[in-house]
């Protein structure tokens, strides 16, 4: 949506739909920021099963929102997240750590996937195991 000049508008003014809309214009009527607005709950949600070192791709012609919670097999563990537009992701965006140690630490991290980009995780230091994933994809 275009951004358009506001209207100068008295103090006291009853401001009603049809004014707005006369203000306005049609890509500023209140019936269409309604429209645009209730895309925003367009939401779905899964929990895919995934694996460690498989490459997936966001086909879904939505972003991509991810959430992933690692644990250690054993001892300390540093996975590596890519993701980018190559079939063959190579740009690192976040390390992820877990701890078996007494308490044991998950690590987690959340990303965004663009439409049609690729994305995995690989064990970097010691060997992962992927506690929850999900997916949501947006607008």
């Amino acid at each position: 949506m275009a951004w358009y000049d506001g209207v100068d508008v008295a103090t006291g003014d009853l401001i009603t739909a049809a004014n707005w809309n006369n203000y306005l214009g049609l890509t500023g009527s209140i019936m269409y920021l309604k429209t645009q607005t209730d895309k925003l709950d367009d939401v779905s949600h899964t929990e895919p099963t995934r694996a460690i070192g498989t490459i997936y791709q966001n086909t879904s012609g939505k972003i991509r929102f991810v959430t992933v919670t690692l644990s250690p097999s054993a001892g300390n563990t540093i996975a590596a997240l890519y993701c980018d537009a190559n079939a063959s992701p190579t740009d690192l965006i976040a390390y992820i750590s877990a701890n078996a140690t007494a308490p044991a630490l998950y690590g987690f991290a959340s990303f965004i996937v663009p439409v049609n980009w690729y994305y995995k995780i690989a064990d970097g230091i010691g060997t992962s195991v992927i506690t929850e994933w999900h997916e949501w994809d947006l607008l």
